[in-house]
């Protein structure tokens, strides 16, 4: 049986600061991770605490106390843009627990998984590029560091287009001379033979994974254990890919260690030289993460939980002057240099293009929703991305709408059906000459004519029922 969840405003101090425990952002077998919020300045962050059921057994219990333990260990030794950092680590109530850089945005699996479709070749090598930079940079420490469990879930994609590494339980450092690894980890598909218990693993192992993951990405699907790719099958599912690209790719999935890349450096290099455009690296106009330490002198936002106003009228009789000390924590003078997100309502610095607590771009209204629905699902669909094209897929002739009906429809969709757009502070949509027409709320629509949305709208294209969600 697992413990129970840290409960919304509960208040946990660790060694650096205290921390409000705001919302759960996820939960496994073995921890859970929630948002919260360092009651000295406001500052979001991330609080990761090891959960151990109580019928697990004491060995297995130990060696993921010794990975969680050495996860903290490691991340606050490193520096680098795609790295989370570390403010605090500690024990609360027997838990081991850490407290790491709130990253927002989603994983590289949960955009996959939400696009339904292979992402373009040179997205996916500005992604590897990035990849092949924070490896490198792991593999250059002293002792060299290992990560060991690369995949599309365990790298997250801010707003910002930065691509962070999370869950260091299984890199470990490089020790020379050794044959093979005391313990075999990874995730099947994106481990070598290496990592199965038949060597040692280096910098190439990671080679390999960065190569599968990338593999993911241009196909939309994960790869098969122990299997290079042959030349034309990644071409074949993603047309957008060229034969060097793919050339190495194949190289990086080489079953031989020795066939692989020899450096994270050399593999760069042969991804760079597939793009159309010079590489811009994205951390560098990134927001920086909060101070490790809270900021002297500073205050948290007069709205730090939702739920705290609820419990305040009844600790108010008790503490009658508690109100009144926190009062000159906002003045007037103070809050002309904030922004509130329209999201999330959190308070941000006026300065900042992105809000720190969901990721929401600042000054921009909510983002604007699709409820879509058909005899084989329901789904939903966020508008982040102009235009929004809806209609079928077609790999041969490299077309992925980003509202893909092939599976929800029975062929009454065209390849190129309608299209959502944003003009100014509203959306319209548009039938493109389709086959079997668009209705809006029960009505065809004209074809090529822009027809403004507004919320609650219905639209339907064959068995598939969109409702729009927005202003």
């Amino acid at each position: 049986m697992l413990p129970e969840l840290l409960a919304p405003n509960t208040v946990v101090r660790g060694k650096n600061a205290e921390y409000r425990v705001l919302s759960v952002i996820g939960r496994g077998g073995m921890g859970a991770v929630y948002r919260v919020q360092r009651t000295a300045d406001g500052a979001l962050w991330a609080l990761k605490e090891m959960r151990v059921p109580s019928d697990v057994a004491e060995q297995e219990a130990q060696e993921n106390r010794r990975l969680f333990e050495q996860e903290a260990e490691l991340l606050r030794t490193l520096a680098h843009p795609s790295l989370p950092i570390v403010a605090d680590s500690f024990e609360q109530n027997g838990r081991p627990t850490m407290v790491m850089e709130y990253v927002p945005g989603q994983s590289l699996e949960d955009r996959m998984r939400e696009a339904n479709a292979p992402l373009l070749e040179q997205q996916a090598l500005g992604f590897g590029i990035q990849l092949t930079r924070v490896l490198s940079y792991l593999h250059t420490r002293n002792p060299p560091i290992i990560y060991r469990d690369l995949k599309p879930s365990n790298v997250i994609l801010t707003p910002e287009g930065v691509l962070k590494l999370v869950d260091f339980g299984v890199a470990r450092t490089y020790k020379a001379r050794k044959s093979k690894d005391t313990v075999a980890m990874g995730s099947a598909g994106y481990a070598p033979p290496e990592q199965y218990g038949k060597g040692q693993t280096d910098q190439r192992s990671d080679i390999y994974a960065l190569g599968a993951t990338l593999l993911h990405l241009l196909t939309n699907m994960p790869p098969i254990p122990l299997q290079t790719p042959t030349p034309g099958s990644i071409r074949k599912l993603n047309p957008s890919v060229d034969a060097q690209a793919e050339a190495a790719i194949i190289k990086a999935m080489a079953l031989e260690q020795a066939a692989r890349f020899t450096s994270m450096a050399e593999f760069e290099q042969a991804l760079v030289k597939c793009l159309d455009t010079p590489f811009v690296d994205p951390s560098a106009r990134a927001t920086p993460p909060p101070p490790v330490t809270p900021v002297p002198g500073a205050q948290p936002p007069a709205q730090p939980a939702p739920a705290q106003p609820a419990a305040q009228p009844k600790a108010q009789p008790a503490q009658p002057a508690q109100p009144a000390a926190q009062q000159p924590a906002a003045p007037a003078a103070n809050a002309a240099d904030m922004v509130a997100c329209e999201r999330c309502g959190r308070l941000n610095k006026r300065v900042a293009k992105f809000c720190a607590g969901c990721g929401a771009p600042l000054g921009a209204p909510p983002v604007a929703r699709l409820m879509l629905s058909s005899p084989r699902g329901r789904w939903e669909q966020k508008m982040d991305r102009m235009p929004m094209r809806i209609g079928r897929r077609d790999p041969r002739q490299q077309h992925y709408p980003e509202i893909d009906l092939a599976e929800h429809d029975r062929g009454i969709a065209s390849r190129n059906h309608a299209i959502i757009s944003r003009n100014g502070d509203y959306y319209t949509i548009t039938d493109l000459g389709s086959t079997n027409g668009t209705q809006l709320n029960g009505k065809p629509l004209g074809q090529h004519q822009a027809t403004r949305l507004r919320s609650g709208d219905k639209i339907k294209i064959g068995e598939v029922e969109i409702e729009f969600r927005g202003s």
